[in-house]
Formats: C-alpha cells, sequence, structure tokens
C-alpha cells in the first residue's frame, strides 16, 4: 500500500483493512473454489507502451499543477490572460461612459461585452494599440447620446500573460505532490513505474479469472460503507441523497444499483487475491504487518496502535498485507511486452 499510489486499489486495500469482522465470525472464510477459478497470474504481459502512458500522465498532472502565470510578448490566444485599456469616441466626442482604465480576461472564456473587441484582443501583443468600430448596443448605458450609435473604440494592450507549465520534474514538486512521502524525483519515478506496473499486472489477472459466484456478506459490507460516504457527504451540505445522484447525473436507483456493482466488484476482486496467497502460500510476518499498521496510521491520522485497532481487528489489517504482498508478487513475475 502507498499513500500516493493514484490507482484503484489504494482505496480498496484501506477500505478492506478497516471493515471489522463483525458478529458473524471472520470475513471471507470460503472455499475459494467455489466462487471462482483462477486464470494466469503468473507472468501476465504488460505493454512497456502502456506502463509510458500512464507514467506520463502522472507527471503530467504534477507538472500541470505547477504551471505558473508568465508575462510574454507573444500575440495573444485563447488561453492566455490578457489585460488592456479602453477609450472610446461617439461622433469624434469622447464617451467617457465606455471608457475602461483596466481590463483582464481570459481568451476564449472571458468576454468584454463587445465581440468585435473580443475579436480584435486575439494576436495583440503587450503595448499593441488598436482601433475597432462598433454599433453601441441599444440600452448599454442608458445614454441617449451613446446607446445604438457608432462608436470607435481604442485598445491599449498593457499585458499579455500565458500559463507556462515546466517541462522538468523537480525535487520540490515531489515533495509537494506527495506530502514528503517521497523527497526526489528518483526515488518517486521508481515508486511510479512500481505502482504503475502492479496495478495493470493486477488488472491483467482479474480479466483472466472467472467469478462464479460472489461473497454475499463481504458485498453488502462494501455497499452499507460506500452508501454511507455518499449520505455523510449530501448531510455535510444540507442535501438528500438524491439530490446529491443529481449532481452526478444519475437518479438515486442508478446510484445505488452502481454502488451495488462495486460492492460486488470489490469483493471479488479480494476473494481473488486471498486464492492467490492460498495458492501461492503467502502470508505476511510480523514485520509486514507493522508496517501496514503504520502506514494505515500515518494516512487516517491515527496517533498510537490502539486507536487504528478501535476500528480495525487484527484479522483485516493482516489481510490487507496479505493483499499487498500478493499485489508485489503479481508485479515481480509481470512480463514487459512492447
Amino acid at each position: 500500500m502507498k499513500k500516493f499510489l493514484t490507482l484503484l486499489l489504494v482505496s480498496v486495500l484501506m477500505l478492506s483493512a478497516l471493515v471489522s469482522c463483525g458478529e458473524n465470525g471472520p470475513l471471507y472464510d470460503y472455499n475459494y473454489d467455489e466462487y471462482l477459478t483462477l486464470g494466469t497470474y503468473k507472468g501476465v504481459e504488460l505493454k512497456t507502451e502502456k506502463i509510458q502512458e500512464e507514467y506520463d500522465k502522472q507527471i503530467d498532472t504534477i507538472l500541470t499543477n505547477n504551471a505558473k502565470d508568465e508575462e510574454t510578448k507573444k500575440p495573444a490566444v485563447d488561453t492566455n490572460r490578457i489585460t488592456f485599456g479602453l477609450s472610446a469616441t461617439v461622433g469624434g466626442v469622447e464617451a467617457s461612459a465606455l471608457a475602461k482604465k483596466s481590463v483582464t480576461i481570459v481568451l476564449g472564456t472571458g468576454t468584454t461585452g463587445y465581440k468585435e473587441i473580443d475579436t480584435a484582443l486575439v494576436g495583440m501583443s503587450t503595448g499593441e494599440t488598436k482601433e475597432v468600430t462598433l454599433v453601441v448596443p441599444a440600452g448599454k448605458t442608458g445614454k441617449a447620446e451613446i446607446d445604438g450609435k457608432e462608436a470607435v473604440f481604442k485598445i491599449s494592450v498593457t499585458a499579455v500573460t500565458e500559463n507556462v507549465k515546466p517541462q522538468t520534474l523537480t525535487d520540490e514538486m515531489v515533495k509537494k505532490a506527495t506530502s514528503e512521502e517521497y523527497k526526489t524525483v528518483a526515488e518517486y519515478t521508481e515508486y511510479l513505474r512500481t505502482a504503475i506496473r502492479q496495478n495493470l499486472a493486477w488488472e491483467a489477472a482479474v480479466s483472466k479469472t472467472t467469478f462464479i459466484k460472489y461473497p454475499k456478506r463481504e458485498a453488502e459490507m462494501y455497499y452499507d460503507n460506500y452508501l454511507s460516504s455518499y449520505q455523510a457527504t449530501a448531510s455535510q451540505y444540507g442535501m438528500t441523497l438524491e439530490s446529491l445522484a443529481s449532481i452526478y447525473g444519475m437518479t438515486l436507483d442508478s446510484l445505488q444499483n452502481s454502488l451495488a456493482k462495486q460492492a460486488v466488484d470489490q469483493a471479488n476482486q479480494d476473494m481473488a487475491l486471498l486464492a492467490i496467497a492460498q495458492k501461492e502460500s503467502i502470508v505476511p510476518d510480523e514485520a509486514k504487518i507493522a508496517e501496514v499498521k503504520a502506514e494505515m496510521m500515518k494516512y487516517y491520522g491515527y496517533k498510537t496502535e490502539a486507536e487504528l485497532l478501535a476500528v480495525a481487528d487484527e484479522d483485516s489489517i493482516r489481510r490487507s498485507a496479505t493483499y499487498d504482498l500478493v499485489l508485489e508478487f503479481i508485479e515481480k513475475n509481470a512480463v514487459e511486452v512492447k
């Protein structure tokens, strides 16, 4: 488990560890062969191109988050922020009601209220002036001598800025993006490539697994957890669950159906992980369990192990440690191909 692995299995591992065994005995106490048939999980093929694509996405996200506005002498284009002043005359007489000392808009999304001026701004540079003649819309200023009349606007550009994305990842960017979980580009990129390989290898293993039926008890626990999370969010914002669903473009029924499907998929993945662990005799030692506890305490902000154990029992923590080892096993045995 890694806090900054922006992949599906992070939430899976964390959530499953915080589900206690309850009053009906240990979770996932099944004959796995009755629930699934494992496919190929050792030696799954990973395409180098796909790994690089996912890697580039993650790095690009960090670079984009570190983009800064910088002044440029280049002609303004869409997405640039442009600052300018406006003066105007109507019939050769200065029209102060139309003047603007300083206006800043983002080209392509902002507007001056005059499409002719919006169009004229594209391609202008800092220090450049341009005149635009247009008819002032009726009711624009409330002045009879201006509204509906032809006006000559003078545009004077004082600044053009563009959002510049850095081209190279730095240690400082890594520290910021990972809250100093990783301090150098080298250690972060090494982790990232392994994490991506792990995620893709697991996706491949799951795709080759045949699920016969799902563990209902565990799926229901996942569903209840997911639903409670949405209900808490709705309550926080003073809205009903149905209203929250509509924000996501869903009805209450479709949201609940979606959560139910996620719950079943998650419980199935847990079963596959445990089935592989059983087949390969993968058992976490006490050092691994201690490592998982420490990661969970840090992630959830618990100061003591007792606080963690108040919400997650030893069996569920051991299970999460097992999941982690299985994912490492599958990644190490994966084969990278072009």
